[in-house]
């Protein structure tokens, strides 16, 4: 497998991991059989499917989950936002928090507890942490083919500066796309 991480990109530009990588430490938290491993499935598949920041899947209440889309309260900066919900996602965080009040917390963890989680399930030789799956989820949107401004929404951004970032890092992948190209 192609390793996709770019560490000597320059500090503007965020670093991420290919998609592969993450879809690899989701699937070792899917396969945990302990206690907590189906909340850290969860947990893992929100941040790669959403870019949701710590801070804000610390505070997810079990009613922040609607038909087909999060919502965010208080995020950063202390702003509320909407982020769109895959059915299937939906659907297994419905079951999880099915004996839950309304108000109660999701996942009742902390930032270190999720950073220690995320250490669990990482892939040797990859550098991961909340973060790294937010970057990682712009960038795959990107590639995806998503409109920046739409990008931006999700994320939460007031500037279409901050996530035009990412764009830099996607004219990195076209420039190789290209020189794939025969003439």
């Amino acid at each position: 497998m192609e390793k996709r991480y770019y560490e000597n990109t320059p500090k503007t530009l965020p670093k991420y991991l290919a998609k592969e990588v993450i879809q690899m430490a989701i699937d070792n938290a899917n396969n945990d059989k302990g206690k907590h491993g189906r909340r850290n499935h969860l947990i893992l598949t929100l941040l790669w499917q959403t870019g949701i920041r710590a801070s804000e899947i610390t505070h997810l209440r079990k009613n922040d989950i609607q038909n087909d889309h999060l919502l965010i309260r208080q995020g950063k900066g202390g702003k509320d936002r909407v982020i769109p919900l895959k059915q299937e996602t939906r659907n297994l965080l419905l079951v999880y928090s099915d004996q839950m009040k309304a108000d109660q917390k999701l996942f009742q963890i902390e930032r270190r507890q999720l950073v220690n989680i995320i250490k669990k399930y990482r892939i040797e030789g990859y550098e991961m942490h909340p973060h790294t799956f937010r970057h990682s989820f712009a960038v795959n949107c990107l590639q995806s083919g998503m409109n920046i401004r739409s990008l931006q929404k999700i994320l939460g951004h007031n500037s279409l500066g901050t996530t035009q970032v990412y764009l830099d890092i996607v004219g990195e992948d076209i420039k190789k796309d290209y020189e794939k190209v025969t003439w």
